[in-house]
């Protein structure tokens, strides 16, 4: 610890794993995200098509508040396969 050559280059040595281990993190958090907006969806177009018959005042709300979030899930599953499609992900 006394050079500080040798110092930057353990804080250095460590701060790159730390580095690995969140990218590891990540790319497990990435499909986790995508699992679950995938999951999500399919449960609330079954929900709001079941509502469809025995209420659709409910259902029409759900609908309407279902396109808001489509949309910001949408921009969220582009930016997921930004993601994958980067060489080195270890995919799904």
């Amino acid at each position: 610890w006394m050079k500080p050559a040798y110092r930057e280059a353990t804080t250095k040595h460590f701060k790159l794993l730390h580095a690995r281990e969140e990218v590891s993190h990540l790319n497990i958090e990435i499909r986790h995200l995508h699992t679950f907006i995938h999951d999500k969806e399919t449960d609330t177009l079954k929900v709001i098509a079941d509502l469809q018959s025995s209420n659709p005042l409910l259902a029409s709300e759900l609908q309407r508040q279902w396109r808001s979030r489509s949309a910001i899930n949408t921009f969220h599953i582009f930016r997921l396969n930004q993601i994958k499609a980067i060489s080195g992900f270890p995919g799904v």
